[in-house]
C-alpha cells in the first residue's frame, strides 16, 4: 500500500527561504500530503520556524545531526597528508551539507520505515514528478551533467558501478526502505559502523576521497550520485530522463515563463542566487530576462532531444 505522505528533506541557509516557501506551496498543491524536514544552522533555526509556520514543516538544527567542528575534525584526519589539504578547507562547508543530507535520510528511513526524497533548497518544482512506484524509487537522470570524479569515489565505496548510467544530478534523489537497506550494506562493507550515522558517513566519504583522488578538483563527491548509483545497482533498472532550467538564469521566472517551461517538458527550475557572478547577483529580486530565457530554452531543448535519443539507444544496448 503506497504511503499517504510524500516526505521531503532539505538542507538550507535562510537565504533560500523565499524559494522554500514558494516550493512548499507548489508541492502541497501538486501532492496534497507532504512533510518537509528542513535542516538549517542552529543560529538560523528561529528564522525558519517563524517563516515556515506549517504543521507539516519540521525544522532541524545541523548540530543535532553533526556539528561542523566535529565533521571538519573527521574529514581532516583523512585529508591531513594530501597535498590539497589547505586548498580544500574553504570547500568543506559544501561537503558538510552533503553529509547532513545523507546521514539524516539514512536514519529517517531506517527509524521511520518510510521513503524520503532529498530536494535542493534552491529549486522550485514546476510539475508533478512521480518519485516512487510500488515502494521503490523511480530512477531519474540528466544528460547535461557528468563529472568523472564523482563516479571514481562511488566505485571506491560501492566496489562497482552500473553497466550503464547517466548523471543522477537532477536536483533531487529518492530513497526507499529497501534501497536504504541495500545502501547500508554497501557502506558497511566499506567501513564497519562504530559510531553515529553522521560520523560514520563522514569517515566513509573522506576515506574514499583520500584514497581515490591524488589531485584536487573541487568536487570529488556527490550525495545524489552515490544514492542514485546505489539504487541502480539494487534495481538494475533504466533511468528516466528529466530536465530542469538552471544555467543562464538571471532572475525569477514569471508565471508565463513557467508555463512555457512546463510546455517544453521542464519539471523544475533552480535559482543559483548565491554564485559570485553577474547572473546570480540579486537574482531573487529580479524577473528573468526574456532574451536570455529564450536563448536558454532553445539550447537546452535541442540538447535534450539529441542527447535523449543517444541515452535511449545506449540504455537498450546495455540492458
Amino acid at each position: 500500500m503506497p504511503e499517504k505522505y510524500l516526505n521531503i528533506c532539505q538542507v538550507s541557509l535562510s537565504g533560500n527561504l523565499p524559494i522554500i516557501l514558494e516550493n512548499y506551496k507548489n508541492f502541497v498543491k501538486i501532492y496534497k500530503y507532504v512533510n518537509f524536514y528542513i535542516i538549517c544552522p542552529e543560529n538560523e533555526k528561529k528564522i525558519f520556524i517563524k517563516k515556515l509556520k506549517y504543521k507539516n514543516c519540521f525544522i532541524i538544527s545541523e548540530n543535532k545531526i553533526i556539528t561542523f567542528k566535529k565533521f571538519k575534525k573527521i574529514s581532516n584526519q583523512y585529508l591531513k597528508n594530501k597535498k590539497y589539504f589547505k586548498i580544500i578547507q574553504p570547500r568543506l562547508r559544501w561537503y558538510y551539507q552533503q553529509i547532513l543530507k545523507i546521514s539524516f535520510i539514512i536514519d529517517y528511513v531506517e527509524q521511520k520505515n518510510k521513503n524520503i526524497v532529498i530536494w535542493d533548497a534552491d529549486t522550485l518544482i514546476l510539475k508533478k514528478i512521480n518519485f516512487f512506484k510500488n515502494n521503490y524509487s523511480l530512477s531519474y537522470g540528466t544528460t547535461s551533467e557528468y563529472h568523472r570524479a564523482y563516479y571514481d569515489t562511488n566505485k571506491k565505496i560501492l566496489k562497482e558501478l552500473p553497466k550503464y548510467y547517466i548523471s543522477s544530478l537532477a536536483q533531487f534523489i529518492s530513497l526507499s526502505v529497501f534501497e536504504n537497506r541495500f545502501l547500508n550494506k554497501k557502506l558497511f562493507k566499506f567501513m564497519k559502523k562504530k559510531s553515529t550515522t553522521s560520523k560514520w558517513i563522514s569517515r566513509i566519504i573522506f576515506k574514499a576521497i583520500a584514497q581515490e583522488h591524488k589531485n584536487y578538483n573541487g568536487s570529488m563527491f556527490s550525495e545524489y550520485e552515490l544514492i542514485g548509483q546505489s539504487n541502480l545497482l539494487y534495481k538494475k533498472n533504466s533511468q528516466k530522463l528529466i530536465s530542469g532550467l538552471r544555467e543562464q538564469l538571471n532572475g525569477k521566472l514569471t508565471v508565463f515563463q513557467k508555463k512555457i517551461a512546463k510546455f517544453f517538458g521542464y519539471s523544475y527550475v533552480a535559482y543559483e542566487h548565491t554564485y559570485l557572478n553577474e547572473l546570480s547577483k540579486n537574482m531573487l529580486n529580479k524577473k528573468q530576462d526574456w532574451y536570455l530565457y529564450i536563448k536558454l530554452l532553445i539550447r537546452k531543448t535541442s540538447n535534450k532531444f539529441f542527447r535523449g535519443i543517444r541515452h535511449i539507444v545506449l540504455d537498450k544496448i546495455y540492458k
